[in-house]
């Protein structure tokens, strides 16, 4: 859907047609994982006695929104960060500004609009509505009121959600004007261009600062409402300080050029006086293009909000001197001779003056008369020894205190979060906890502060139903260093991981230390008898004999297997081709009722019933076929087929041979939320899974790896989620897991007791609750 913002700003019955506290923004091309969906506005104001220039507010939020598509993770937190940001530059201002009186409130709106829905993260008591067909939606937090950015070191927050549709309208405002009432602003529903921005104004009063979004049909640009002339430049400022704004700007022109933040170039442009209750007619311009047109990202810089009022009046230049008019020298050498000069002179003058200064002290000056050489070294030294003592005491106490001060906030903090009975509110408060002490970790750590770093995990897991798994290596004197596991199978004794890198399985056995390589086993490409099979794709355990030997049975892509046994040579199989011949198959998986294919690049899952391989396989589908080109991976449940695409959503279908009912599938099948606060509610923002796997019975379910995380996600047949395992912060064996590279694969063995993960050569398990 397309977005047309409509600034709205009056002044005293006079209309202003900038607003410099709005901001639009779209994903440029490289924006953190989990943004490259998200489209961004940010409203923002203040209360209190202090201004910001319209320039300034410019660069306030222009930075703000390179943060958040620089913040990897959920809406929430990226959300979460921008506010953080903002309020820590807000506070620092208002520390320094402590004894003038010139202290304020920031007020801060943030929508995040993905695909069909709009994410809002409210600092402050601000008010947003939304319009549709017969209903109107007031988003406040009144607990809020009084509260807001720049005052506390933990900016408040309120977070909703909300799902649009076109022709919605979504106004933005800090203060809510009196004649915004319920039928009001129903009434602004399906209104034409013209008749809706002369309703918004007609019941909003002699001032107002709001911004209306109103959503339409189209490709997903953001139209942001650009006049065709512009008025005077519009600052952000509080209604109490209006009077003394141009005393402000005069005294203070001289001392806000050395603070004014650089490289803004002013607009200049004229004013148009608006016909007596008429708006001058707009024209949609497209400010916010789409985000593959976005320009590259800029090296992200910290907020620095200026502390002053930028001059506003111009600098009289001087008359250029004598000596410019004489003929210009070699510019090196001109250069050369003025540093040399203007060291000589500095040089000359340090000496004059600390010569004057040991005069005064001496108790006989005429005892001591020290060369003008050595008088400029002792000048020199003085500071560099002087530099060299306070490294030397910030290192031993300024780290200490730096140190004490983020681990106090980190306990403020907890203490805060043990408070809140909102499960939302206590996760976001226990997560700043550990940014505290990430940050006091910069300076030194504490047993203090490891343990409330623990507790701050172990509260956040209870909170997302995590559950930590105390993995240990597998593999006695571990595996090659090119090794790369791509999958896992596993029986009760024996292990069997697939090496990407040469695509050949390798077998371990467990022994009382773990694991061990089994050096004679042969399963791959260039044995006896494998024949023309290429690189292995996929494994499964295909069967156990009564002497307790598994049978592996793995595919490659041109539809070739291989079945193999210890102690002896594999065996080469075809699979009979499909009636449409082989695409490229990418993965299988085995079942009680057959062997199921996965071949994306024809479009295709192919059953060999009773995994009889020699009689051409049937289509799984009836008259509806999913699309597959970007699935991943399968499972197989009795008749019911998952498939796990790239962007981590799911494709169910149910098997029906019957013409009355045919096969069907359902395309996605909603993840189900089960975490305290989130209870039924559909996972809005899902992980990178890369693969999925069905356990067996009792309790029949579905293990997903994402493997950034290092993560299993337990799921019911019906995405219903359950709990999830990850590595323990730190295992017994000393080694941090959630610091290893990403999951590539893992696997679990028939009984659930043991799960296996592994991260390249690098093999762990761990014994399941």
């Amino acid at each position: 859907m397309d977005l047309n913002i409509y600034p709205l700003a009056r002044q005293n019955n006079q209309d202003v047609h900038e607003l410099a506290g709005l901001h639009a923004a779209v994903p440029p091309r490289r924006a953190a994982r989990g943004r490259a969906q998200d489209r961004l506005i940010l409203h923002f104001a203040l209360e209190g006695n202090t201004l910001f220039s319209s320039d300034q507010t410019k660069q306030i939020l222009e930075q703000l929104a390179q943060t958040y598509y620089k913040t990897a993770g959920s809406v929430t937190a990226a959300m979460r960060t921008v506010a953080e940001t903002l309020n820590q530059q807000l506070l620092d201002r208002n520390l320094r500004e402590a004894g003038s009186g010139r202290q304020f409130v920031g007020l801060l709106s943030l929508v995040v609009l993905r695909d069909e829905r709009a994410y809002l993260a409210q600092s402050g008591p601000v008010h947003a509505y939304l319009i549709s067909a017969g209903e109107l939606q007031h988003i406040h937090d009144s607990a809020l009121a009084g509260r807001g950015l720049g005052i506390g070191r933990t900016p408040p927050i309120y977070y909703s959600q909300v799902a649009l549709e076109a022709d919605n309208i979504l106004l933005l405002s800090a203060q809510a004007p009196a004649g915004w009432s319920e039928g009001a602003l129903q009434s602004l529903f399906a209104q034409g261009q013209d008749n809706l921005l002369q309703r918004v104004l007609a019941i909003s009063g002699p001032d107002l600062e709001a911004a209306l979004i109103h959503v339409r049909s189209g490709p997903g640009k953001i139209y942001q409402l650009k006049p065709k002339t512009t008025p005077a430049t519009a600052v952000v400022r509080s209604p109490a300080i209006e009077e003394t704004i141009a005393p402000v700007a005069r005294e203070e022109a001289m001392a806000s050029s050395l603070s004014e933040p650089t490289g803004l170039a002013a607009t200049t442009s004229q004013q148009i006086s608006p016909r007596e209750g008429d708006m001058p007619e707009p024209e949609l311009q497209p400010d916010v293009v789409e985000s593959q047109e976005a320009g590259e990202p800029y090296q992200q810089e910290p907020v620095d909000l200026p502390t002053r009022l930028a001059a506003t009046e111009s600098v009289a230049t001087t008359a250029a001197p004598p000596d410019q008019l004489r003929p210009k020298a070699n510019p090196l050498s001109k250069a050369l001779v003025t540093m040399g000069g203007a060291i000589l002179a500095t040089l000359s003058t340090i000496s004059s003056s600390l010569r004057s200064l040991i005069r005064r002290m001496l108790p006989d000056e005429s005892l001591f008369t020290i060369p003008g050489p050595v008088m400029a070294l002792i000048a020199i030294m003085i500071p560099l020894v002087v530099v060299s003592v306070a490294t030397v005491v910030y290192f031993r106490r300024g780290r200490a205190a730096q140190f004490d001060t983020y681990y106090a906030q980190a306990v403020q903090v907890a203490g805060y979060a043990q408070a809140q009975e909102d499960p939302q509110a206590r996760k976001e408060a226990w997560q700043a906890v550990i940014s505290y002490l990430d940050q006091a970790d910069q300076y030194q750590n504490s047993q203090d502060s490891q343990n409330l770093r623990l507790s701050a995990h172990q509260a956040i897991d209870t909170l997302d139903l995590t559950i930590r798994l105390e993995f240990q290596p597998a593999i006695v004197n571990g595996l090659p260093e090119e090794t790369i596991i791509s999958r896992i199978t596993a029986s009760e004794s024996d292990l069997y991981l697939l090496d990407a890198a040469s695509g050949s399985v390798l077998r371990a056995f467990a022994v009382a230390r773990g694991y061990e390589l089994d050096p004679t086993y042969q399963c791959g490409p260039d044995l006896v008898g494998s024949q023309n099979i290429g690189p292995l794709m996929d494994i499964e355990l295909l069967s156990k004999s009564n002497t307790g030997e598994a049978t592996i049975i793995g595919m490659d892509a041109n539809g070739y297997t291989l079945t193999c046994q210890p102690g002896k040579p594999p065996v080469f199989t075809p699979m009979a081709p499909p009636s449409t011949g082989w695409g490229k198959p990418l993965a299988f998986t085995l079942s009680l009722d057959g062997l199921y294919v996965l071949d994306p690049q024809v479009n295709a899952v192919w059953i060999y019933w009773n995994n009889d391989l020699s009689q051409q396989p049937q289509l799984f589908f009836a008259e509806e076929v999913p699309p597959m080109a970007d699935v991943i991976d399968l499972a197989i449940d009795k008749n019911d087929l998952f498939l796990l695409h790239t962007d981590g959503h799911i494709t169910q279908c149910a098997y029906s041979e019957l013409e009355v009912s045919p096969t069907r599938c359902s395309d996605p099948l909603p993840y189900i939320d089960s975490r305290p606060g989130r209870e039924g509610q559909i996972f809005t923002s899902l992980p990178s899974f890369s693969q999925i796997i069905s356990t067996q019975p009792p309790d029949p379910s579905l293990l997903i790896l994402e493997p950034e995380q290092q993560s299993l996600y337990l799921f019911s047949l019906r995405l219903a989620f359950q709990r999830q395992y990850r590595p323990s912060i730190q295992s017994s064996s000393g080694v941090q897991l959630e610091a290893a590279p990403p999951a590539t694969a893992f696997g679990i063995t028939p009984d659930k007791r043991i799960v296996f993960m592994a991260f390249g050569n690098l093999l762990s398990y761990a014994g399941m609750p």
